[in-house]
């Protein structure tokens, strides 16, 4: 019976504090492979702020949004966005007492804020992540507010690609 109300009042607890996992905007650039999935719906180029695109993030403690750039000819820039939890989740396997056995873990490895990934002069596309701890803070258009982000952009370099493919 202890054991009972034990159960109960931790229940209680956990429903009066409302006390859940992060919520994150989550949106994709390309759909997974698979034939098995139905998540075009959910491309960052539909990105509406609906709560189609709020996932919760129970193995983080940070949102994630990723900005990068696309310089195509004459001078033009393209940028795309993702937006998602950050991964944060370490799985592993632990030997102790002659036996292994499955661990997890929620590493700290990012720090709020953003940050340029450095290219280490190898010639990638320029790529800004942003990271920060309150539920759906991944949502500003531009992560610096001096523009907004041109999803539509990908779309476009994907359409462009395949015309230039056609006329092979």
């Amino acid at each position: 019976m202890e054991q009972y109300l034990l159960a109960v009042a931790g229940l209680l607890s956990f429903i009066i504090t409302g006390v859940s996992s992060l919520q994150c905007y989550q949106c994709l650039i390309n759909p997974p492979l698979g034939q098995y999935y139905n998540t075009t719906k959910n491309l960052c180029v539909h990105f509406d702020y609906t709560e189609r695109f709020i996932v919760d993030c129970p193995f983080s403690t940070m949102c994630m949004k990723q900005e990068f750039h696309l310089d195509i000819q004459n001078g033009v820039r393209i940028t795309g966005v993702l937006l998602d939890c950050a991964n944060q989740k370490n799985e592993y396997h632990d030997y102790k007492n002659g036996k292994w056995s499955p661990k997890m873990e929620i590493l700290e490895p990012y720090e709020e804020g953003c940050s340029e990934v450095d290219d280490k002069g190898e010639r990638t596309t320029p790529t800004k992540y942003c990271y920060c701890r309150s539920n759906l803070c991944n949502s500003s258009p531009n992560s610096n507010h001096e523009g907004y982000t041109d999803i539509m952009g990908v779309i476009m370099v994907f359409n462009l690609m395949k015309y230039i493919n056609s006329l092979r």
